[in-house]
């Protein structure tokens, strides 16, 4: 995965939530691991460039995160980073500055086979074996006899 963010382009949209294909019973997610953020050589002297990611958390709430501040004519122009999205939408933006900043990263898919024939097939015959094998085990036990004193 690579993004460029510059004046002409300030953001980009990761459309990464979960597809089901019913034809094929399948479920395929999507994991976004962002690693680093570059400012580029064209950049201007002494502005700050600031990148953030808007993203959704936990019950839908929105988060709005800066994730690489950089500024061209000092330090380091480039961040490493461990910024992780699973099936979920998320917009990159160079809020500040006007680049060009790179960010690069891997995108990773997982598919998965669904239906309700897996639920069936886990109960089988072992199941009702066991049941058979407890009725079994039980013993008739005579009934305690009361002692008079």
């Amino acid at each position: 995965m690579g993004i460029t963010l510059d004046d002409a382009h300030k953001e980009y949209k990761w459309e990464g939530s979960a597809t089901e294909n019913t034809d094929e019973l399948t479920v395929t997610t999507h994991t976004l691991c962002v690693r680093q953020i570059v400012l580029g050589p064209d950049a201007k002297d002494d502005e700050v460039n600031v990148v953030e990611v808007e993203c959704f958390g936990y019950e839908n709430k929105k988060y709005k995160i800066p994730i690489a501040v950089l500024k061209a004519g000092s330090g380091s122009h480039v961040v490493t980073t461990e910024v992780v999205l699973e099936d979920q939408f998320a917009t990159f933006r160079l809020i500040k500055g006007s680049g060009p900043i790179y960010i690069s990263g891997s995108h990773q898919t997982e598919t998965t086979i669904v239906g309700e024939d897996d639920i069936d097939d886990t109960m089988g015959e072992d199941e009702i074996d066991d049941e058979d094998e407890d009725e079994e085990e039980v013993e008739d036990v005579p009934p305690k006899k009361k002692t008079k004193k």
